[in-house]
């Protein structure tokens, strides 16, 4: 293996690395040598590196965890232009709702998406969420809206695979757990332009999801969210959600270049 070679294994496995410790609340190093399917030495070196530069740290159970403020250096560079964008918008829509509003895109390779950017609602008791969470699909509201409009631009066959490999988890006991069932519910949200849940990835939670699309080319860029207790939410209300959701996320896919 020549130099070139070596450095973008090196490379890969450091990001692979990180989205291991996305997806975990902590690791050993044992975790990552096996997440990683490397050996114990390489795990080693590999955090080492992670830690040294700062990008993990570790607890006194001797295991790591992400460490935020150069985690969030790197955050502040993700769909920056997007981020800008919606950021308004998303204001606008708490201020409003008196809900917390979220910016959420999806990783296509891995199956996975994520929050980057969020407006939370400024009353006290709000729904609050992580940023830079990796997220399987079709996690969450957001997870199914991202899952509808990916599989609705692939083919049959390739849509069938896609299907078969997720992993459908019993989050609540409303939770969907049969790809018979996430199809329709796929199929509905494409037709509908949205997702709505109660209580089906966290009990007691509302979610209202939205795709925004880029008006030039008619691309799914990212779904715009709301999140609140159930008990704030009542379903005569939800015309009155959805409208102000569409509106803000055609003016930001009209808005991006």
């Amino acid at each position: 293996m020549n130099n070139t070679s070596k450095s973008s294994l090196v490379a890969e496995r450091t990001l692979n690395a990180l989205m291991l410790f996305a997806s975990e609340r902590s690791l050993a190093v044992s975790d990552v040598a096996k997440g990683l399917d490397i050996s114990l030495t390489s795990a080693y070196r590999l955090v080492e590196a992670l830690n040294n530069t700062g990008f993990i740290k570790r607890e006194e159970s001797k295991k790591y965890i992400l460490n935020p403020p150069n985690i969030l250096k790197l955050y502040n560079m993700v769909e920056q232009d997007l981020r800008k964008i919606a950021k308004p918008y998303m204001q606008n829509l708490a201020k409003e709702f008196q809900e917390s509003v979220y910016l959420s895109v999806m990783y296509s390779d891995q199956m996975t998406y994520s929050f980057v950017e969020k407006e939370e609602s400024p009353i006290t008791l709000k729904w609050a969420e992580k940023l830079g969470y990796v997220y399987k699909l079709p996690t969450g509201t957001a997870g199914k809206t991202h899952l509808a409009y990916f599989i609705k631009q692939i083919n049959l066959q390739e849509r069938a695979k896609v299907l078969a490999e997720l992993e459908l988890d019993a989050h609540t006991k409303n939770s969907i757990t049969t790809i018979e069932a996430l199809e329709k519910s796929l199929e509905e949200i494409c037709e509908k332009g949205y997702c709505y849940t109660n209580s089906e990835h966290v009990q007691g939670a509302v979610g209202i999801s939205v795709p925004i699309i880029n008006a030039s080319n008619d691309a799914t860029v990212a779904v715009l969210s709301v999140f609140m207790a159930e008990t704030n939410f009542k379903e005569n209300q939800l015309d009155y959600y959805l409208q102000k959701l569409k509106s803000n996320a055609q003016s930001i896919g009209n808005s991006i270049l």
